[in-house]
């Protein structure tokens, strides 16, 4: 491809002009980069996920900071040339690589997002693997069982009774385990229900754990809501 005839004499006669542009341009990039993995750091630390675009910014930024560095080599080597005793091919030539240098750098800083993440859904604790749960042949077969049912879309109540302390709840966590890390659910929620249930506190703890915020007042809109 020809390059046009007043295009040429730019790059030929404004190398210190590409230069200057060059050196700002990369700074403004390097600054974003910075704050961007400050801002990121602040994020983690709040336990909130990174956009995939944010990090892939990043990256390119990262790449594209590294890349300019044979550039910033030559212009270093060859500027004072330039100026006493000009190379006009090499001089075109190097004005021509940091004219698109730049051209990238305006573009990574046009795509810049300024939302970085966003809150991540809270792990629940109580499905982490448990040392509690030590199978006994009954437990494993009522295991079984329930995660048979949970598989069958004709049942959508699973009872599970017994006496007082014979590992009920600590069964439950164990299917409740199980099914998050099977594809048969998005969300597994567990919550408490007493003789007298708190109807509102049950649904504030299903909000907390989805990360929803509630504005219903009613226990009726509020239950269509996490519906």
């Amino acid at each position: 491809m020809v390059e046009p005839v007043g295009r040429q004499f730019r790059y030929m006669f404004c190398f210190n002009d590409f230069v200057k542009e060059f050196e700002q341009q990369k700074e403004k990039l390097v600054s974003e980069k910075e704050r961007l993995q400050d801002d990121i750091k602040v994020a983690e630390r709040n336990a909130e996920e990174i956009y995939e675009d944010v990090k892939k910014w990043l990256g390119d930024a990262k790449n594209e900071i590294e890349g300019a560095k044979p550039l910033e080599n030559e212009i270093g080597k060859n500027g004072k040339c330039f100026t006493w005793c000009p190379n006009c091919m090499r001089q075109f030539k190097l004005s021509k690589a940091l004219a698109k240098k730049l051209e990238t750098f305006r573009e990574l800083l046009e795509k810049k997002s300024t939302k970085v993440s966003h809150r991540a859904h809270p792990q629940p604790i109580e499905f982490l693997q448990s040392k509690e749960f030590t199978p006994s042949k009954s437990s494993e077969e009522a295991l079984e069982q329930i995660m048979k049912a949970l598989k069958d879309d004709s049942v959508n109540m699973i009872g599970l009774y017994g006496m007082g302390g014979v590992g009920k709840t600590t069964l439950m966590k164990e299917v409740g385990r199980r099914a998050r890390e099977s594809p048969l659910f998005d969300e597994v929620l567990m919550a408490t229900v007493s003789q007298n249930p708190n109807v509102t506190g049950i649904q504030d703890r299903m909000a907390d754990k989805l990360g929803l915020d509630i504005k219903e007042k009613s226990k009726e809109g509020r239950a269509d809501r996490l519906w």
